[in-house]
């Protein structure tokens, strides 16, 4: 069975404004099903919304990160927003973020988003940077 995973803004600006990296890694995964992807209307939101923000403010090369989004949102399972809970004491805006793979019952958390990776491993999702995530996949 394929593992299930969220993906955190912070892994989705990286994958679609630099190419080569552990990031880019994951969605290459993902475009070859290696994984499920599942995301929330919160979620995309956020995804659209910090990749636009980035990709302004250090002016990428790539004009394309939209055309990556709405690939993105195909490539993933949709389902809708989950309660929101209290988890993340550091940074509450993540709250929506570990609540989605909560709700999802998915096995990762994908993100460089200290914050998320001190949790280590909420409700029994495991939060792991790209690069540990890519060595599961392949390794299972």
């Amino acid at each position: 069975m394929k593992p299930i995973a969220v993906l955190d803004s912070s892994v989705v600006v990286a994958g679609i404004g630099w190419a080569g990296g552990d990031a880019r890694a994951v969605l290459v995964l993902l475009a070859q099903r290696a994984f499920t992807s599942i995301r929330t209307p919160w979620l995309t939101a956020e995804w659209s919304e910090v990749t636009q923000r980035v990709s302004e403010a250090v002016r990428w090369q790539n004009p394309n990160w939209a055309n990556w989004i709405n690939w993105l949102k195909r490539a993933s399972v949709l389902l809708g927003d989950p309660p929101v809970k209290r988890i993340v004491r550091r940074d509450p805006n993540d709250d929506p973020v570990v609540g989605a793979a909560v709700f999802a019952r998915a096995q990762y958390l994908i993100a460089y988003d200290r914050d998320l990776l001190a949790l280590k491993k909420p409700y029994g999702v495991l939060c792991i940077p790209p690069r540990d995530f890519i060595s599961a996949v392949l390794s299972g």
